[in-house]
């Protein structure tokens, strides 16, 4: 795997990139007022208004959005508008070879060009989208071509003799104007290098697309359509002596309330420092990673009593993560849930939802699920959602229970649900036949199998239940961290 990433984009800082929007503005004004004045072109343009005058100002106005939002980093992001400017100029050099144009009067001309907008399209993805094209010049050539040869072969001739005045050359130079931006776009492109991951068209906001999946991966998603039909279920349990005895070390130690929860989120942080394919999620029928982002969500009450009122929190940790830091930052969030008012932006959000009609918000549901599937589900939701995340953790050993095997959420993307509960006593026979009494706490593991092999999880298992039995190993940050496959 490549550790170094390269892309081009342009910052808000580059004249460029106003020089490119001034440009568009001005096509956009120079069609507005060619076709309000009727010019030769559109007195005849009938049912071709659409993708003639409206199209194409839609797409200059995408384009030079996307441009100041997404510029620097995810310029690949203009990739739509670059596509409806591409039917915008099939479609009008189809209109004019419909007109009988003189400079234009052969069918096959008109699929030159065609062809030659598609060869631009894919030129401008090929330079933007992770700098596959590694050089600005052949965009750059590409959107210059257009404009010389109307320049030379039309327009300046035509001035010249007076065959044609501005007012008919309008339509003509706010078409040139679009390519003349893009132009100013490519010769201003900065090369953007990191030793991180580049996003790439196909990535979510909370992931990566995993692009070297094997066959047999890509269709089991399809045979397994939903979340809960590809669960798998696991049971395990742990001898306590070492875990208790680490826990009453940490409290005496200062850290007020240490406990299992820390523990066992502890383990898992670490063990996906380890094994990172267990941090994907498949949604849209994708498989991606989370990268270096673990997202733990819970279900807190305020107090502990059957009518007290309960949210959900999320806790974001990196895999260099010690128990330390785990602490400190579970703690953050459990201390701000408990201390402040039931009004946090998931709260907010659910109560939004629930007052909305019941046929409405089965509308809703349904509209918000979609947007998920296609990943345009805005970010400030993903990071309010319980239902995206790395894996949902329950404490049912504080009810005094065993663990449930808890359901998947069809909702969202938490490819993993891991229940604990109450420790129960054992008696045994040691290696001397004598009967001895041990602790153990049982916990139950839910997963997503399609986002990694049985092999690989099982390998996973292994990296938690050796943490679980040493937990002082977390108190350093690991050695290594290991990264996922793209």
């Amino acid at each position: 795997m490549n550790s170094h990433y390269r892309t081009f984009g342009i910052s808000r800082k580059n004249p460029g990139i106003y020089i490119a929007a001034v440009l568009m503005l001005l096509a956009i004004c120079g069609r507005s007022v060619y076709y309000a004045a009727g010019g030769q072109l559109g007195r005849s343009i009938g049912g071709w208004f659409f993708l003639l005058v409206i199209l194409p100002i839609i797409a200059a106005v995408i384009f030079t959005v996307e441009l100041f939002v997404h510029g620097r980093d995810r310029l690949f992001k203009t990739g739509f508008a670059f596509l409806l400017g591409a039917v915008f100029y099939a479609a009008r050099i189809i209109a004019v070879y419909r007109e009988g144009a003189s400079q234009i009067n052969e069918a096959w001309k008109v699929v030159v060009y065609i062809v030659f907008y598609a060869a631009a399209l894919i030129v401008w993805d090929l330079t933007v989208n992770a700098a596959r094209i590694k050089s600005r010049i052949p965009a750059a050539v590409i959107f210059a071509l257009p404009i010389v040869y109307c320049l030379c072969a039309f327009l300046i001739p035509e001035w010249a003799n007076g065959t044609r005045g501005f007012s008919d050359s309008l339509e003509i130079i706010s078409a040139l104007l679009i390519p003349a931006a893009l132009l100013v776009c490519s010769l201003c492109l900065e090369s953007i290098e990191s030793d991180t991951f580049r996003p790439r068209r196909g990535d979510r906001p909370d992931g990566r697309l995993i692009r070297s999946l094997d066959p047999m991966n890509g269709v089991a998603i399809y045979i397994m359509p939903t979340r809960n039909g590809a669960a798998t279920y696991y049971k395990d349990s742990l001898e306590c002596t070492k875990l208790e005895e680490y826990i009453r070390k940490k409290r005496n130690d200062g850290l007020e309330g240490f406990g299992v929860m820390h523990v066992l989120a502890a383990s898992y942080v670490r063990m996906i420092s380890q094994r990172p394919a267990i941090n994907r999620f498949v949604s849209g029928q994708k498989v991606f990673s989370r990268g270096n982002e673990i997202d733990l969500a819970m279900a807190v009450k305020k107090d502990m009593t059957s009518d007290a009122p309960e949210t959900i929190i999320k806790v974001c940790f990196s895999p260099e993560d010690t128990i330390d830091d785990v602490y400190r930052k579970y703690n953050e969030q459990i201390l701000a849930a408990k201390n402040t008012p039931l009004d946090s932006g998931f709260d907010n959000l659910a109560w939004l939802i629930n007052i909305v009609p019941g046929l409405l918000k089965k509308f809703l549901v349904w509209f918000l699920k979609c947007l998920d599937y296609f990943g345009f589900l805005p970010k400030f939701l993903l990071k309010l959602s319980p239902f995206h995340g790395t894996f949902f953790i329950t404490s049912l050993g504080s009810l005094g229970i065993p663990p449930v095997y808890h359901h998947l959420y069809d909702f969202g993307n938490i490819p993993v649900f891991i229940a604990f509960g109450t420790r129960r006593t054992v008696t045994e026979v040691d290696s001397n036949g004598a009967p001895v009494r041990r602790k153990y706490m049982d916990y139950t593991v839910v997963t997503d199998e399609r986002i990694c092999d049985g092999f690989y999880y099982a390998s996973a298992v292994k990296h938690l239940r050796r943490y679980l039995n040493n937990p002082e190993k977390l108190e350093t940050p690991p050695e290594k961290v290991d990264m996922d496959v793209y």
